[in-house]
């Protein structure tokens, strides 16, 4: 066990301490077992940064305040070195421009949206910020629909569920950046677009 873990354990159990929170408390809002989050609290299991946000949920903190990252590590991203990953024949495909290294906080990726695009409903947990780098493209939150075209920046939060669409004939591309973190190889899990089961057309 390390220094890091151990710190994440103890800051977890001063937070919810000091929000006089017991642990049958945190876990109704967290959906996580009052077992896990007592090894959590001792530092027997440490948890990955999913479960971690959710427990800073619970206690209405940002996941930063558990994490220290004194020497984040720095990587460059060549286009000549990156590929564009397909969700879907038809659909959009994902370029992943950040690396992941532990206790990444932000992820981006380059989503190419083809013409007349419709995804499917959209949520996840946490918050994005997209630039449109080329194209026009809407989304949709609630009833409110955001058009948005090359050069426009539109910050929102995920939890809200959304869709995005091209209205289009022409491709679209677009920077998204978000704070929930990237899983598995290849392309982003969590970036809005896995959870997406994206439909071309």
């Amino acid at each position: 066990m390390n220094g890091s873990a151990l710190k994440i354990g103890a800051k977890i159990r001063e937070a919810r301490r000091h929000r006089r929170l017991t642990l049958q408390r945190v876990s109704s809002k967290s959906g996580l077992s009052i077992g896990f989050l007592s090894q959590v609290e001792r530092d027997i299991t440490r948890p990955s940064l999913s479960s971690l946000v959710t427990i800073a949920r619970s206690l209405d903190l940002p996941v930063s305040a558990f994490l220290h990252s004194p020497d984040l590590p720095t990587a460059v991203s060549r286009a000549d070195g990156r590929h564009a990953y397909p969700m879907r024949h038809g659909g959009p495909s994902v370029e992943q421009l950040s690396t992941t290294f532990p206790g990444q906080l932000l992820n981006a990726t380059k989503l190419h949206v083809p013409a007349r695009h419709r995804s499917n409903i959209l949520s996840f947990e946490g918050e994005q910020v997209v630039y449109v780098l080329t194209g026009t493209v809407r989304y949709k939150l609630d009833d409110t629909i955001y058009e948005l075209q090359a050069g426009d920046a539109f910050h929102f939060s995920t939890r809200q569920p959304y869709e995005i669409v091209n209205p289009t004939d022409d491709h679209a591309e677009l920077l998204a950046i978000g704070t929930e973190p990237l899983s598995g190889n290849g392309a982003a899990d969590h970036n809005g677009v896995a959870h997406s089961r994206i439909n071309g057309g």
